[in-house]
């Protein structure tokens, strides 16, 4: 997800760079960033605490693949 953020982040820059973008555009897309980080770091935190309610096991790599094919 990071590579994502700063591909977004790349292109705002692009936009804003080639005048592209109003005023309000841009504080649109900032606030949109900005969400989309905090929703990244929620996640890392609710998956860490699921491991931690697992008892701190997570399934297997073979197990993963299996259920995923």
């Amino acid at each position: 997800m990071a590579e994502k953020l700063d591909s977004y982040k790349e292109r705002i820059a692009k936009l804003k760079e080639d005048g592209k973008l109003t005023a309000d555009a841009e504080a649109l897309l900032e606030e949109l960033m900005m969400g989309l980080l905090e929703m990244e770091r929620s996640n890392r935190a609710l998956r860490k605490a699921a491991v931690k309610a697992a008892g701190g096991q997570t399934m297997s790599s073979r197990l993963r693949d299996a259920l995923y094919e």
